[in-house]
């Protein structure tokens, strides 16, 4: 459980990210009420409090898409993923954004661990033939490659998300369909 001081920064850094301000440590003591030596106590930098929303926010992310793998057949489940994936966005564009702003903020090992339950439906239902086959690491790119650039847009204010949900599904699902 985070201490108030460690969840009022988090928040400051957050809104900091949302209002498109630079998140300074002087900026977050200002938001916060946090003095910086209890930024630095928690934290231990602003690289340390950017890898900490970095994990926090992308587990809550991936904890939105698992749901989509109780669906049932692949092109459910993909197609879930992908759509949960795209309401997450919508209603978390703060976390969003700075998943997008700061993807160098991430522990490769910790986000390697949180993707895992995604990572080994795919590689079970690649096995079995139900999606097609390709290197994991395609995922996030190729894979779900759609929902990341209408998310962007959309995090611009250039995009409407309810309107492209089903485009958009089709689109994942049509990256990993079998073949034939």
């Amino acid at each position: 459980m985070r201490s108030r001081s460690q969840q009022a920064v988090l928040d400051a850094a957050l809104a900091l990210v949302e209002e498109g301000l630079p998140v300074t440590i002087s900026a977050l003591t200002a938001r916060s009420g946090v003095s910086n030596g209890s930024i630095y106590h928690h934290f231990g930098s602003r690289d340390g409090l950017f890898a900490v929303l970095y994990e926090e926010s992308f587990a809550r992310c991936i904890a939105a898409m698992v749901p989509a793998i109780e669906l049932g057949d692949a092109e459910k489940v993909v197609r879930g993923m992908a759509l949960r994936y795209l309401d997450w966005v919508a209603a978390n564009p703060g976390r969003a954004r700075f998943l997008y702003a700061e993807p160098l903020s991430a522990d490769p090992a910790v986000k390697l661990a949180t993707f895992a339950p995604v990572a080994a439906w795919f590689a079970e239902r690649m096995e079995e033939g139900s999606v097609r086959g390709f290197p994991l690491w395609a995922l996030d790119p190729v894979v779900m490659g759609p929902a990341h650039e209408c998310a962007r847009r959309f995090l611009l204010g250039a995009f409407d998300l309810a309107e492209a949900r089903d485009v958009v599904a089709d689109a994942v699902w049509g990256a990993v369909a079998p073949l034939g």
